[in-house]
């Protein structure tokens, strides 16, 4: 069984999973083949690719970039390259490196109009775009407000709609140019997957460009995705010409495990090695 979709502790803030009980956790799951996916780092790879030489399960290196394409917001993933490729590497600090550009403008910008900002101080670290949308959103009455929303996806959503340009993450296209450069594989996680501005459910004419920029695959099986989005998204893989990928999106020990059926996992029969 497979699982190409899981975070480790190098994902930074928001997981739990230590490479060796991953890999522990995997086999006594049956699991064969697993792969590392942590956001815009591939920092925990290779060490979860000698635990799962310890444990005999296949480690496949990948890592979950933050992308947009045609005015959304997406996560591409990488898989089958080298975790320490400099290339890959210089776009993974990309990401971070933008993202806190653009929270320092804005938190020099939205003061000046008016906005009040507050509690940037005391994270520990330097603010990125969402902390400032969260910080926007809990002091200030923000107009086309959902409701049910938090207030970092109320935030977000003021930024991306109401201030072009103010988020300016790396495109899906350069992440599919990095990955193809250092001989990877660029796949887009989680299409069906709904939250908020942050996740807005691909159609077919988004998959159809990104397929036209050279994505090379689609994540079809994934937890939120139900029987009639798996089967429109199998269609436009076999559409497009895209391989199938899937995982559990798993952070924590508590969030179980994918197994998913390998001859489903189209993606396996692309990647190199």
């Amino acid at each position: 069984m497979v699982d190409l979709h899981i975070h480790t502790t190098a994902t930074p803030h928001h997981s739990s999973w230590e490479p060796e009980g991953l890999a522990a956790a995997a086999a006594a799951d049956g699991l064969t083949t697993i792969a590392a996916a942590d956001h815009n780092t591939t920092a925990g790879v290779r060490a979860l690719m000698a635990a799962g030489a310890r444990h005999g399960v296949r480690v496949v290196p990948g890592v979950e970039v933050d992308s947009a394409f045609r005015g959304k917001l997406w996560h591409t993933l990488v898989y089958g390259a080298d975790p320490e490729a400099p290339e890959l590497l210089a776009l993974c600090a990309a990401v971070f490196e933008r993202n806190a550009a653009d929270a320092r403008r804005l938190a020099a910008e939205l003061p000046a109009e008016g906005f009040r900002l507050e509690g940037l101080e005391g994270l520990g670290r330097a603010p990125n775009v969402a902390d400032v949308a969260t910080a926007l959103a809990r002091h200030n009455p923000l107009p086309g407000r959902v409701i049910g929303e938090n207030d970092e996806e109320a935030g977000m959503r003021f930024l991306l709609t109401a201030r072009p340009g103010a988020y300016r993450p790396v495109g899906v296209d350069e992440v599919i140019a990095v990955a193809h450069r250092v001989g990877g594989l660029a796949v887009l996680a989680h299409p069906g997957r709904s939250k908020g501005i942050y996740a807005i459910p691909a159609d077919a004419d988004d998959i159809a460009a990104l397929a036209a920029a050279g994505l090379d695959g689609v994540e079809v099986f994934y937890p939120s995705h139900d029987t009639a989005r798996r089967t429109f998204l199998l269609a436009l893989a076999a559409a497009h010409g895209l391989a199938v990928s899937g995982g559990s999106d798993s952070h924590h020990p508590h969030t179980p495990l994918a197994a998913i059926p390998p001859e489903l996992v189209t993606l396996l029969d692309r990647l190199p090695g």
